[in-house]
């Protein structure tokens, strides 16, 4: 099936479409284009990659969506924009940034196109591997940037072979768990932990829930709970070397010519004070993300071109120590209640519906509460589980 997203002339109410939308996303909140946005963000804040991360993530495509939700009559231009500067100006952490990075530079290479085709799709996805490998200061392979990568490069070949969008989109995400699983064996510390990266796991969400959307699928703004596992807790324990205790990020507001030796030199200078560095110039404002243990330091350096807002400080030694003493004592209490509770006979499943009826459910003495709803009650094969 060729399939591809086009422009709508159809009077003055443009927005983007492909042939296999066809549900109503505005009983959410969201006009159908802020929608793909929403459920991307959905799956990544799901628990199936790292907390920090999913939540940057997270608050970075949110950002993206308010900004597309606001737009009247949406066209590829007025919705390039909104994506690439929301996204930018909500970028949290180093991944979410990167992500930015991927939206900007995807967009910048499909906001003039008539519609997205094969050819389209293949360069935009080229432009944004290109655009977020140049945001960051020193490029490490093995996270998020390696997954983009792979997922790119795939998309091209594919685009050479075939016109239907489904397929290419398919086999690229195929390809990119592949690539996602091998990040281990590029990064030490992944390997150390028994953890594949977690910006590239939020990534293929990312893609995920927009191909679901692409699809046709029903958006689903249930969020999973996270669950925690063996390599989950071994992956907190690698973080134990932090070199530079604080992540600091901001937004200067440019007040002051800033140009490409001026970034380069602001560059240098927080590589003298820190390290996972990403600058991200647009227009007149600059997303700076840096770690490092004198924050003071990148403030004062940024006043000198600037006002700041969206200002962000996080002592990773002391959310490393918390989250170390969580997995202790929730570990504790799950042998404790492995030690008291023998087997039982019998025992009583639940289905429910949010936390409040789950609560009630644990309190009459059901031992396993299982998500569900109307349309999303589980299979047999999940319970058993």
């Amino acid at each position: 099936m060729e399939s591809k997203f086009t422009k709508n002339h159809e009077g003055d109410d443009q927005t983007i479409q492909s042939d296999t939308f066809g549900h109503s996303y505005e009983d959410h909140g969201f006009t159908k284009d802020a929608a793909v946005f929403a459920d991307c963000s959905k799956s990544c804040a799901c628990g199936r990659c790292n907390g920090d991360t999913g939540t940057n993530m997270t608050m970075t495509i949110m950002s993206a969506a308010k900004e597309v939700a606001a737009i009247e009559n949406p066209d590829f231009v007025s919705l390039s924009k909104a994506i690439s500067t929301g996204s930018l100006r909500g970028a949290r952490g180093n991944s979410g940034v990167i992500l930015s990075q991927l939206f900007r530079g995807f967009t910048k290479e499909v906001k003039n196109a008539e519609e997205i085709n094969s050819t389209v799709l293949a360069k935009s996805f080229e432009r944004a591997v290109e655009t977020a490998y140049k945001a960051v200061m020193k490029p490490k392979e093995g996270t998020i940037l390696t997954v983009a990568k792979g997922v790119a490069d795939k998309t091209v070949e594919l685009a050479r072979k075939t016109d239907d969008l489904e397929v290419i989109i398919r086999g690229a995400i195929e390809y990119g768990d592949e690539v996602l699983n091998r990040t281990p064996e590029m990064l030490p510390i992944l390997k150390q932990a028994g953890v594949v990266d977690s910006g590239g796991q939020g990534l293929m969400q990312v893609l995920k829930g927009a191909f679901d959307v692409f699809l046709g699928k029903e958006v689903d703004f249930t969020v999973e709970q996270p669950v925690a596992s063996p390599a989950q807790t071994a992956g907190s324990k690698a973080e134990a070397d932090i070199r530079f205790g604080y992540c600091t990020e901001f937004i200067i507001m440019l007040e002051k010519e800033y140009t490409a030796q001026t970034e380069k030199e602001f560059k240098a200078y927080l590589e003298s004070i820190g390290d996972s560095i990403v600058v991200v110039s647009d227009e007149d404002i600059v997303k700076v993300h840096v770690h490092t243990n004198d924050p003071g330091l990148a403030i004062q350096k940024a006043l000198t071109y600037g006002s700041l807002t969206k200002m962000k400080i996080d002592n990773m030694r002391e959310e490393h120590q918390e989250r170390l003493i969580k997995d202790a004592e929730k570990a504790a209490q799950e042998q404790k209640k492995e030690e008291k509770e023998p087997p039982k006979e019998y025992g009583f499943i639940a289905v429910s519906v949010g936390e409040g009826l789950s609560e009630i459910f644990k309190g009459l003495g059901v031992d396993i509460v299982i998500e569900g709803g109307q349309t999303m009650n589980p299979s047999t094969e999940d319970i058993l589980k």
